[in-house]
């Protein structure tokens, strides 16, 4: 028991010392800037589209209300084989720089998209979003102000659209903590995770590197790219501004969440980032000793208070994080259910890790 004891006080240490840094790092790149620094770039908006209906004019309208020279700005909108409105709905709007493309039969998936609005964008700086987003009105702004001739890759935040309910606070504080790393690192110059939803980068770069070929995976196009720009050391940098959140939706139900988090994990194994395979590993450790925490309280008359203490440190450390991050994006009401979602979490990861690995996802209406 003794060599266990200290086993579970190592992975509690060097989870918290992941934490520390990327609290500190999160804070480090927070951008407060105004849009001064306003030159002639150009960017190639590209939106992969599929059974978008409901989100995807809301959507576009907010790419149309941005302040920013209605010329300097394209939108390119892939749609991939939709069987609802989506189409319909795109050919209605009748806008001068909305650009509408299909995949031809027999190909589909999102990269497949994505792949083919890229090689239809007629400027360099090409910039993706999903087609439920909502972009802030200086969205551009900001992005032409930090995509220089430095920069090959910028990364932007995303928070999901607040609604009240265990789920949506669930998806809400698993986000933070996503963000949080994803940022923390990048300030340390060790970038593991991006996100389609509010990424861009350099065509010429994108090319260079091969774009999104490669991976046979219907996930994962995002991060896949993040680690060829890296491989071919590229500059990347993030944008953490508050004027630069791109805000998205939660999953609406349990089944669509658990489909979800699957797909997600499904690639995970094709990761081939060292640092995130690091930071896998020990969330997946820290995890599996919160389990063992709980059965030892609920079974064991010989429980040490040691993994009690362990236990309290972990949840103290998360609150942290959360409450501090939560903070910047504004999204504290979530925090309510951090016992709840606490107490679940561990549970969670190791049914979404093991199901990836056995069970088919539906995505679209597709199955996987």
């Amino acid at each position: 028991m003794f060599i266990l004891l200290v086993i579970s006080i190592l992975i509690t240490a060097i989870y918290g010392v992941f934490v520390i840094i990327s609290i500190f790092g999160f804070y480090k790149i927070i951008d407060t800037q105004d849009c001064n620094d306003i030159n002639d770039i150009k960017v190639s908006i590209v939106i992969a589209a599929r059974n978008e209906e409901e989100y995807i004019e809301r959507c576009i309208n907010s790419i149309l209300n941005q302040d920013f020279n209605y010329n300097n700005y394209e939108i390119i909108v892939v749609n991939d084989h939709s069987e609802d409105d989506t189409l319909t709905i795109l050919q209605d709007l009748k806008i001068g720089n909305l650009k509408i493309l299909s995949l031809p039969n027999g190909v589909t998936s999102k990269k497949e998209a994505l792949k083919l609005g890229i090689e239809n964008a007629q400027f360099n700086v090409i910039s993706s979003t999903d087609a439920d987003c909502v972009l802030p009105p200086n969205w551009l702004k900001l992005l032409v102000s930090n995509i220089n001739k430095d920069v090959d890759m910028l990364l932007g935040p995303i928070v999901f659209k607040e609604k009240v309910g265990l789920l949506n606070a669930f998806q809400q504080l698993d986000m933070l903590a996503i963000q949080t790393f994803q940022f923390g690192l990048l300030a340390i110059n060790k970038p593991i995770l991006n996100n389609g939803a509010n990424l861009s980068f350099k065509k010429e770069e994108y090319q260079l590197v091969g774009g999104y070929d490669e991976y046979e995976t219907p996930s994962g196009d995002d991060v896949f790219l993040l680690e060829k720009f890296i491989k071919q050391k590229l500059t990347i940098k993030g944008l953490l501004n508050k004027n630069f959140i791109v805000e998205t939706n939660p999953m609406i139900s349990y089944s669509q969440f658990f489909q979800q988090r699957i797909r997600w994990a499904s690639k995970s194994k094709f990761y081939a980032g060292k640092m995130l395979k690091m930071l896998s590993l020990i969330i997946l450790f820290q995890n599996i000793l919160q389990i063992f925490i709980y059965s030892q309280v609920v079974l064991s008359e010989n429980f040490t208070n040691y993994y009690i203490f362990l236990l309290i440190s972990k949840w103290l450390i998360d609150f942290i994080l959360l409450f501090l991050v939560a903070a910047f994006f504004n999204r504290k009401k979530s925090m309510l259910y951090f016992i709840p979602v606490q107490l679940f979490y561990p549970f969670y990861i190791l049914v979404v890790g093991f199901a990836s690995m056995f069970l088919k996802f539906e995505w679209k209406g597709r199955k996987y």
